[in-house]
Parts: C-alpha cells; structure tokens; sequence
C-alpha cells in the first residue's frame, strides 16, 4: 500500500518560502536522492526473461536430445534460434506492456494470462518461418515441445524472484519512488486514490497547491500540505522522484508557471490527460499503471543513463587519478614550498540538487575564502600566487576534483560548481540558474569548451554560461562526455582566459 508522509513532512508554517530561483539547502548526502531504481528493477525482466529462454532452450535440449533420443546437439543452432525467441518474446511483452512495474512488482492474473499467450505467439511463429523457410526438419520436435512447456515456467519462476527481492528492497526502502501531487482538488483525490491500490513502490509526499493552502479544499478533498515553493524546499531537502500535477484543464498560463517553477528539480514532472500541450513541445504519453499521463518535463538523465554515467565518471576518475598521481604529488610539494598554507583548499560549493559540496583543489592563491563574500578571482589578481597563475592556467590546480569524482559528488563533464554566495547571487538575477543543479557538477563542461573559462565578472558572460549548461543537461550522452573531455585538453593547451 501508499505509504504517506503528508504528516512528518508537512511544512511548518515558518518554513521559509523558496523563490522562483531558490535557495539552495545544506541538506545531508543521505537525504539527497540520487534517483529511483524501480524502472530498472523492472526494465532488468526483459534481460532475466531473454535469459530464461536461452537456459530453457539450452537445458532442454541437453535432457531430451543427450539423454532421451541420444542424437548429437547443435549448440550453434541452440543458441540462434533461442537469441530469435528471447529477442521476439521481449518484443511481444513490452507491447503488452507486461515490463511496466506494476505487472512485474505486482502481477494481476490478466499479466500471466498476456506472458503464457505472448509466448505462445513466438513458438507460433518460429513453427511458420521454419516451415516456410523449409527448415523445420533441423530441429527435433519433441525438443521444440518441450521447450515451449517448460520456458514459460521458468519465465514466471525468473518473475517470482525478481518480485520478491523487489519486495524486500521496497520493505527496506530501497527502491522507495516518492512521488508528489500539485493541484488540490477532485483530480488529485482520484489520483491519490489510484496510487494507493495500486503501486507498492510508491510513496505519497503529500498534496501541494500553488494556492493559498488555508482555503476550504472542499468535502472529500485532500487539503494541501504546501505550496509549490514548500515542494521545491521539500523536493532539496528529501527524496522525491516525480511530480504529477493535476490543474484545471483551461489553466494553461497556471499550468506553464508550475512547470517553470518545478523545473529546478532533477525529477520527472507529469500533468493528466486533457491537458493542454507546453508550447513548443511534442507531447509524449507515459503510463502508471492504466493511468496515461502527459509527461512535461523528464528528469534529465534517467536511471540507466544515470548508471552509465556514474560508471563512466568513476572508471574514467580512476584511471586518470593513476595516470596523474606522480604529477600531483608534485604539484602538492611545490604549493606547500612556494607559500605558507596546506596544498589543498576545500570551498563549499553547490552541486546536484543543491546539495553543498566541498570541492576541492591545488592551493593557487595566498588566501582560502570560503564565507560570505568570495571574490573572484581576476586578471593581475594579487591573491594569485606565481605558481598559482600557472595551476589556473593550465587547471592543473582542478586534479584533486577527481577525488570528488570516485567519492559521487561531482561528474567529469557538467556545469561547473560556483562557490555559494555567487551561486547565490545568479539564482537571484539569471532566469533558469537554479536549473543548472538538475545533474552533478563537473570538472569540465560544454561551457568552458566554447571559450566560457575563467572571470564571469557580467551578467550576460555567466548567461552565456548557463546556455551551454542547459544544453548540456538537455542533450547529455556518453559520447557527448568523451567529446568534451577530448576538447578540454586542447582548450587548456591553447587557451588563456583563465586566471
């Protein structure tokens, strides 16, 4: 069932209102969510069901053609003709949509009705092509038979494992997707209602409103807990993976202003069915459960991206760290000989989801300002020491991000982290900053390949940054990241805008 936080969690009424470009909460790293996995848990049916035919075809054949009939196998054709299978059947369960998580957390007896029928199909089929392709004589039909017995066992069997370590995992509160609703009314109830029969995984933040919260919500209404700005300080300070808002269908000004306001979240923000299309987009229709939604803003790097990306950033980290570590120590040795002070210098700093970060790097400057007031640092500056204007230079002094990397604070390629009182002041006077916090932050980015490095002594130079920022977060693929890292390197040969 629902489990609901609407008490625990509700806002006090002091709780400090966040602005259109909030501000950021010193929250701890386990209370930062870094995604839910439950569509992976669930997407992972389709590898164990592929898995679970090839085992089948495989064991089959062993006991029927080594043991009953005696004949030699064919494991070449075995295995060609069960990759067939594996890749049809999956095909065929996804159109039935048997992979979405209710049917795999969850399963109804219309979910094992749809796989027993679904695989009845793919034999069906294998039959006719191999008649029509006249090669049916090369396959034993006692084997064939017995393997379209036994696979959907062991399909269901592979589902029964999967749901009971999902099942656990979700107890634990693992696999938690905590979910919020926007728009107080007969909708939200209906939806509310919908979730709490019929998702497992999910957890009900609460009912938020962009109204005045101490209005009559009316007979049978949820009454909101918060407005939009309680969600966005909520949604920096806890676990929150989606919100589902659900506003009057003619609310089209309403509902583009929620959506600004929410898009500072690295979450997955849906509307109902009815609503009207976001100008400029395609509307794309998800599901949860029967419910067809209107996904309006997605979560910038899914949970497989997200995978692949963390992978790729602590593989990669690690390799250079190795690469490189001769030179830090170095470099480490000079900073300590050149000036009075530690080689190393630790800024807080603003990174995903606005979380505070202490990043950090190579001493450059004879002072280490991490408070209110952070002077950037500019040309001629007198802070720089001599060996300082070569670390920034040449950004020998970002090698130590790289721990920051391996330890899950910050990516190889992402914006790049601003100390807090300028992150503070941008949020306050550049529309869409607070956006950029909706990924990990970065050693490098698509900013400072495009000439965006060193001093943002302008407004109009960090919105410039914020651009290529948001293209970034809009666009990111691995192959994006190698780009960037491959550029990086002649940018820091060649060019000379930091200091």
């Amino acid at each position: 069932m629902i489990k609901h936080e609407l008490d625990n969690n509700a806002p006090d009424a002091g709780t400090e209102r966040a602005s259109r470009n909030p501000q950021p909460v010193n929250a701890p790293r386990s209370a930062v969510r870094r995604g839910s996995f439950v569509r992976v848990i669930s997407e992972s049916a389709a590898l164990i069901d592929v898995a679970a035919i090839m085992l089948t075809a495989f064991t089959t054949e062993l006991l029927y053609s080594g043991l009953v009939v005696q004949a030699p196998i064919d494991f070449q054709r075995t295995f060609g003709l069960s990759i067939i299978a594996g890749l049809a059947t999956v095909g065929i369960f996804a159109y039935l949509r048997l992979y979405r998580s209710d049917n795999v957390l969850r399963p109804r007896y219309a979910s094992l009705q749809k796989t027993v029928a679904g695989w009845i199909v793919v034999i069906i089929g294998l039959i006719v092509t191999a008649f029509l392709t006249k090669t049916s004589e090369d396959f034993s039909r006692g084997w064939v038979l017995l393997w379209a017995i036994a696979t959907p066992a062991v399909i269901l069997s592979g589902r029964f494992v999967v749901r009971q370590l999902a099942t656990w995992m979700i107890g634990q509160g693992r696999l938690a997707r905590h979910v919020a609703i926007v728009g107080a009314g007969p909708i939200a109830d209906r939806l509310a209602l919908h979730l709490r029969h019929r998702n497992p995984e999910l957890i009900l933040v609460g009912v938020f409103d962009d109204r005045s919260t101490s209005r009559d919500p009316g007979e049978g209404t949820l009454a909101p807990i918060g407005t939009t700005e309680d969600l966005v300080a909520h949604g920096q300070r806890d676990p929150l993976d989606e919100i589902i808002i659900t506003v009057p269908m003619n609310a089209r000004a309403r509902l583009d202003r929620l959506i600004d306001t929410l898009a500072v979240l690295p979450v997955d923000i849906r509307v109902c069915p009815g609503m009207p299309v976001i100008e400029g987009s395609v509307p794309q229709v998800s599901y949860l459960n029967d419910m067809p939604l209107i996904s309006a803003l997605k979560r910038p790097i899914g949970e497989w991206s997200w995978m692949a990306k963390a992978a790729f950033d602590r593989v990669a980290a690690s390799l250079l760290l190795i690469l490189v570590a001769p030179l830090m120590v170095l470099v480490a040795i000079a900073v300590r000989l050149e000036s009075r002070g530690p080689a190393l210098f630790r800024q807080r700093r603003h990174g995903f989801n606005h979380e505070v970060i202490s990043v950090l790097k190579f001493r450059s400057m004879s002072v280490m300002e991490d408070g209110d007031v952070v002077k950037q640092a500019s040309k001629n500056d007198a802070r720089i020491t001599r060996l300082g204007a070569m670390l920034r230079r040449t950004s020998l002094d970002e090698l130590p991000q790289l721990l920051n990397v391996i330890r899950g604070d910050m990516s190889l390629v992402g914006p790049r982290p601003h100390a807090l009182t300028h992150n503070n002041h941008y949020a306050k006077i550049i529309g869409h900053y607070a956006n950029r916090h909706r990924v990990k932050p970065g050693i490098t980015g698509l900013a400072q390949v495009n000439g965006m490095r060193g001093e943002t002594d302008t407004p109009d130079k960090m919105a410039a940054r914020i651009k290529y920022d948001l293209y970034y977060i809009d666009n990111w693929s691995v192959w994006l990241d190698i780009k960037i890292l491959v550029r990086t390197a002649t940018v820091v040969l060649f060019q000379e805008a930091a200091h």
